[in-house]
């Protein structure tokens, strides 16, 4: 996920010659102690998608049980069980997410466009995949119409690329993550979405309706890891505001991609009311707070071409394609 606004660091703008101020700060410094805190972020995501991978996506299980013997007995078991397991999830996982965001971010620097490194998200024991994705901010009004969409669409179109080889290995490997005597009681079922069950179909047709529906104690990590990268994906596509669908929509229409954005919030608002499933809320009203209008270009009047606008309209599909029905459910 990639943001941008005018709250962009400081630190990306330059100084005025001869400007003086009691807080300035030598951007060298900032650019310096923001590639620090981006590795540090990369670390800890990195950490905390290694511990739900061990864990079987259930990451605050061992700790619960290690909590209630008195002992971290529980804690050790997983560890030993499910070490590969865990490493394989989060190496892949974090794969699609770093192609994803350096997606953005060369195309920040091919336009010369200023923004931060890639700052990733970690989520530990609350979330089940251990992370909330990455941002990316950059300074609002430096990009024209036809850079803000190719900014926009490079990252989902690089996750995707490494996200679907990993997927069809998960599929074709098959292998689950070990059993553990302390497994949680509680099981969660992860839905598909579309591109999973078509590949499934494809690659495994004789096993086609198992992957509608895949439960965490019978998941592989690198088809768990390909799940959360198209989440990520169908997510950051829908048309909404400053995520990647909203810039690949405000390239497309300009200023009426607004409209888009209304028709896409209606939608998913009354989706989650007909189906009584609530796990975008969040989300839905993140985007809603920061605003459904894309901010205005450096030249809103640049114009696609008809390539980018056939690509960029398919690309609108990928909420549809990669975002399940229902993503979870506890049993």
């Amino acid at each position: 996920m990639r943001l941008s606004g005018e709250e962009f660091l400081l630190m990306c703008q330059r100084q005025r010659p001869g400007a003086v101020s009691a807080k300035a700060v030598d951007p060298i410094a900032r650019r310096r102690r923001l590639r620090r805190l981006a590795i540090l972020l990369f670390a800890a995501t990195l950490i905390s998608t290694f511990w739900s991978g061990v864990c079987g996506w259930v990451p605050y299980a061992p700790l619960m049980h290690a909590w209630a013997i008195g002992s971290a007995l529980p804690i050790r078991q997983t560890l030993l069980a499910n070490w590969m397991g865990g490493l394989q999830f989060s190496l892949a996982l974090m794969a699609i997410l770093v192609a994803h965001e350096l997606g953005h971010y060369l195309m920040t620097l091919y336009y010369r466009v200023p923004s931060t490194p890639p700052l990733f998200i970690p989520f530990p024991i609350i979330s089940p995949i251990g992370t909330m994705g990455a941002v990316i901010m950059m300074q609002s009004g430096t990009a024209d119409r036809r850079q803000i969409f190719d900014i926009g669409l490079a990252g989902p179109l690089a996750g995707l690329v490494v996200a679907l080889p990993i997927i069809a290995w998960g599929i074709i490997d098959g292998n689950q993550l070990p059993h553990v005597t302390n497994s949680p009681a509680e099981t969660l079922v992860f839905g598909q979405p579309l591109l999973i069950q078509w590949l499934g179909a494809w690659l495994d047709p004789g096993q086609a309706s198992r992957y509608v529906q895949i439960a965490n104690t019978e998941l592989n990590p690198f088809l768990m890891a390909g799940w959360v990268g198209l989440l990520v994906t169908g997510l950051n596509m829908m048309p909404l505001g400053q995520l990647d669908g909203g810039h690949v929509a405000f390239g497309l229409l300009g200023p009426r991609s607004f409209w888009i954005a209304v028709l896409a919030m209606a939608a998913a608002v009354g989706y989650m009311l007909v189906t009584q499933v609530a796990a975008f809320a969040l989300m839905l009203l993140l985007v809603f707070l920061m605003g459904l209008r894309h901010p205005p270009s450096s030249n809103d009047q640049r114009e696609l071409g008809m390539l980018r606008q056939l690509l960029g309209w398919a690309s609108l599909a990928l909420p549809i394609l990669c975002i399940p029905g229902n993503p979870l459910s506890v049993l």
